[in-house]
């Protein structure tokens, strides 16, 4: 598991070095730090209304062998978005833009609920 970690910390920004400069082809710089600022503002502000005890909730229901909520989920990839918008990068503000449409959040959802079911060896929730 580790390697996949040490292996996404070495390409992503890779990646979004590589696609920052090919955009310095077709915008001027400013307006590629304008865009940075944005979206790191928006990140910022999409974040303050969650906190962090929202992990202590997800990690105290996984430990009593729970699935966690629609609403823990939910709070929670709300706060991943904030989190990639944060993130300097054209790629991760795409995924951080992404994950604030309702229709994918509520797919992400639901994906995410069966995989831990799954992991934590319940049955499927109907």
């Amino acid at each position: 598991m580790w390697w996949i970690l040490c292996t996404l910390l070495f390409v992503v920004p890779s990646i979004e070095i590589w696609v920052l400069m090919q955009l310095m082809y077709f915008m001027p710089l400013s307006t590629i730090f304008l865009q940075c600022v944005v979206t790191i503002a928006a990140g910022l502000w999409f974040m303050q209304g969650e906190n962090f005890t929202l992990w202590t909730l997800v990690e105290s229901e996984l430990r009593n062998r729970r699935v966690p909520t629609e609403e823990i989920f939910e709070d929670l990839l709300l706060w991943c978005g904030g989190a990639l918008l944060i993130v300097p990068g054209l790629l991760t503000d795409a995924l951080g833009l992404v994950i604030f449409i309702p229709v994918v959040r509520e797919e992400s959802i639901r994906w995410l609920r069966k995989r831990v079911q799954k992991y934590l060896g319940l049955p499927p929730l109907n």
